[in-house]
């Protein structure tokens, strides 16, 4: 962090002698034709840059009615040259993304600007197309209800608003193409990554999924289910806090009579391993409206930074089946992992990467390192008078929850509007009954949808509003004071602007800087306070202390947050170290399968492995024939031997926690069995080619894939996968308390919550 400001010195020197140049241009007699000529000259030119922005500050200005601000040119700039670009909450970091984009749009590249979410790729498409038509370029937008003609246009694009993860789902679609023609994703252009510290650190290792309809669910999982219900307690041990669980003695024992295994260890039992693994996982460590909730008769996935119901998130497979299985009884069909890959390495594609966020300084050495990407921190153009009180701790639920009521009463009695932020829908649930039995109008974000909480979120600033969210709900949108009139704006200023309330600390300070950030903008006065419960919070950090005081404990809870911030980090870099392997042979099969499709690339299976049989085709068939046909089942092949071996990742993945007790080094064996299925896949496709090129009907047309019993999967769908409770994750944990041994006096947060207790 200090080496960023020290950097900063300098670049706020460099920056303003750029925005210097740009001032120096005046363009109010030129016509609008005159100015897109112009324009174009500019941005082919790196020397007249500077030429370039002033140009479209003066078009902004005319579509807009809006001058931008040297800080919004600054990190347009910053973000032209490849960085992230922190710029505080409602600076118009909106309008410098068009700035950014425009430029590097006329320097002939296409650029995807990856957002949020489908309401904000909507809404910066509808706000600014009229700037890109006026610079002579067009633009598109994706959501998820787009269809395939729509998705193609919007990428055809110059410029087109997508969010990241339906970006990604559109790569992996790609994978089971059988026509070159429905490919969608030619080239990796640009990528401009708004909130990109949620989209590059947050969600950076979320795998997302593309699947397919399989076979039904096999009656082994149904027994599983049940014999996992019916251990003892003297069957399992369970680790909370490392989030493990694992059969003891006994409950092998039992397990292998439930189920009727001699031996639950042995190879061929690998999958039946795995879903034992994941049965406990959903019995023993996945909470009911914690980590899931039941509606409808679907299981639904809970994001545990924002404590909402996540649209297209699943456990990975077999766990999400497990809890399927034990909420709902369910024996329906199955589903087939075509294709994963995790939104860090789908943005790592990218030819440029770039972004802007609010809190990004915080995290700049992981952007470093995981992106390569430098940070720059770009001052508003109006400093920031907020007032952030100090945190407030309390031993019991409802101590706290009375002085967040006795906070939102003083506040709301002098008109001052109030931003109450919770980590569940649980949360906001119980304190929207509070402030009911204390007749608090007020508004609650938990269930509705991005459109809708946008228009609440951005009317949150009103004289006398309440709202409860969850942590980042409406997110993208600015709370102005000013949103109804001036009039109202002056009032609430006078009431000291927005107040910010948050009923608890964060995993990491950057989420909780966001939810602060909702106050204060553009120099408006505005507070933030913290009223954190020892009773609620997630962290589990150890620190080596001799003694602290109580009026020490809000430092020594920033102190815990900042750990854990370390060992998040270093979780998500377990997991790339574990990732990377089948990442790389993803690339591999993915680079082969689009040469074979794009007819860059023939087979050459059948000339390799039976050159006696392929002449025989080649005369009965002809060579035109031979070669589609070959080309057709190579590509059937690649999608069902990657899905098998993506299975039987997925099963080693499950039991990887087994290799830490047989002392054995797991990544080196994590590698050595990802690098013998992946030569065992590569055979096996081999094989069944020459076998179907033997077996099929070939004419001068290939082969009838649908006649030949070879068809894909009748439907698929996409989805994310919530890692935050995968194997993978505990890596570190479980070595470190399996190898080290901690010295010196230790303070938990439990050890806190204790000696508060005894204080009083």
């Amino acid at each position: 962090m200090n080496k960023i400001k020290r950097s900063q010195r300098g670049l706020n020197f460099l920056y303003a002698d750029f925005v210097q140049k740009i001032k120096n241009y005046n363009w109010e007699d030129w016509t609008e034709s005159g100015l897109v000529a112009l324009l174009r000259d500019c941005a082919g030119s790196g020397e007249r840059t500077a030429e370039a922005y002033s140009i479209l500050k003066e078009i902004i200005r005319r579509k807009k009615d809006l001058s931008l601000f040297d800080t919004q040119l600054m990190a347009a700039y910053s973000m032209q040259q490849g960085r992230i670009a922190e710029l505080p909450t409602g600076e118009g970091k909106t309008l410098a993304a068009v700035v950014t984009a425009s430029v590097l749009a006329l320097q002939k590249n296409s650029v995807h600007i990856l957002v949020f979410n489908d309401y904000l790729a909507r809404r910066d498409y509808n706000e600014n197309l009229s700037i890109y038509l006026a610079c002579g370029l067009t633009c598109g937008y994706i959501e998820e209800s787009s269809g395939f003609e729509h998705r193609r246009a919007a990428y055809s694009c110059d410029v087109v608003y997508v969010s990241a993860k339906e970006a990604g789902f559109d790569y992996l679609r790609d994978f089971l193409c059988m026509e070159k023609e429905k490919l969608l994703f030619n080239t990796f252009p640009i990528a401009l990554v708004d909130e990109a510290d949620s989209i590059l650190i947050d969600e950076a290792r979320i795998p997302l999924v593309l699947a397919g309809d399989g076979s039904m669910a096999p009656p082994m999982a149904a027994r599983i289910s049940k014999a996992v219900l019916e251990l003892r307690q003297c069957d399992i041990k369970v680790n909370p806090k490392d989030n493990q669980v694992w059969l003891t003695e006994t409950g092998i024992k039992s397990m292998e009579t439930k189920i009727q295994l001699e031996n639950l260890y042995m190879t061929e039992n690998a999958h039946v391993l795995a879903m034992i693994n994941a049965a406990l996982e959903a019995r023993f460590l996945l909470k009911k409206d914690k980590d899931y909730i039941v509606k409808n008769g679907y299981v639904l996935v809970i994001d545990e930074s924002t404590g909402r119901v996540v649209q297209n998130r699943r456990f990975h497979d077999l766990l999400h089946q497990a809890v399927e299985m034990q909420e709902l009884g369910l024996h329906g069909a199955s589903s087939v992992i075509y294709n994963s890959m995790s939104i860090h390495d789908f943005l790592l594609q990218y030819k440029m990467l770039c972004g802007m966020t609010g809190t990004a300084a915080s995290s700049a050495t992981e952007l470093r390192e995981m992106y390569n990407l430098e940070v720059e921190v770009i001052p508003p153009h109006t400093p920031c008078i907020r007032n952030d009180h100090p945190d407030s701790i309390f031993l019991d639920r409802e101590e706290q929850q009375a002085a967040v009521i006795s906070r939102v009463q003083r506040s709301h009695a002098k008109g001052q509007p109030v931003l109450i932020g919770t980590r569940s829908v649980r949360e906001s649930e119980c304190f929207s009954e509070l402030l009911t039995k204390h007749n608090i109008k007020h508004s609650v974000l938990n269930a509705r949808n991005d459109t809708e909480e946008a228009a609440i979120i951005a009317k949150a600033g009103r004289p006398y509003k309440v709202t409860i969210s969850t942590n980042m709900a409406g997110r993208g949108v600015d709370i102005r004071l000013d949103g109804c009139n001036e009039k109202e704006a002056a009032f609430v200023r006078a009431a000291g602007g927005l107040c910010v309330i948050s009923t608890g600390i964060n995993r990491s300070l950057r989420v909780d800087d966001q939810l602060r950030g909702r106050a204060g903008r553009q120099g408006d006065p505005g507070e933030s306070q913290f009223f954190v419960c020892l009773k609620d919070l997630t962290l589990e950090t150890f620190f080596e202390i001799e003694f602290y005081r109580y009026k020490e404990y809000p430092k020594l809870l920033r102190r815990a947050q900042r750990m854990q911030e370390g060992k998040d980090a270093e979780a998500r870099y377990m997991l790339e170290r574990y990732s990377r392997v089948l990442e790389e042979q993803r690339k591999v099969v993915a680079d082969y399968r689009r040469r074979i499709l794009l007819d860059v690339s023939s087979p050459g299976i059948m000339q390799e492995e039976e050159p006696a049989i392929y002449l025989k085709l080649v005369d009965r068939a002809g060579k035109r024939g031979v070669t589609i046909a070959e080309r057709k089942l190579v590509l059937y092949f690649i999608n069902m031997h990657w899905a098998s071996y993506l299975m039987a990742m997925e099963d080693k993945r499950s039991g990887i926690h087994l290799m830490i007790i047989a002392n054995k080094n797991l990544l080196n064996e994590y590698q050595i069995f990802a690098v013998s299925a992946f030569n065992e896949m590569t055979a096996d496709i081999k094989r069944d080619v020459v076998k179907h090129m033997q077996k099929c009907k070939i004419d001068e047309n290939g082969i009838d894939m649908g006649e030949a019993g070879l068809s894909g999967a009748t439907a698929t769908w996409t989805y994310m996968i919530n890692e935050d409770t995968g194997q993978f994750s505990r890596i570190p944990y479980l070595v470190k308390s399996m190898s080290n041994t901690i010295k010196g006096t230790l303070f938990t947060v439990r050890g806190i919550y204790a000696k508060l207790k005894k204080r009083r």
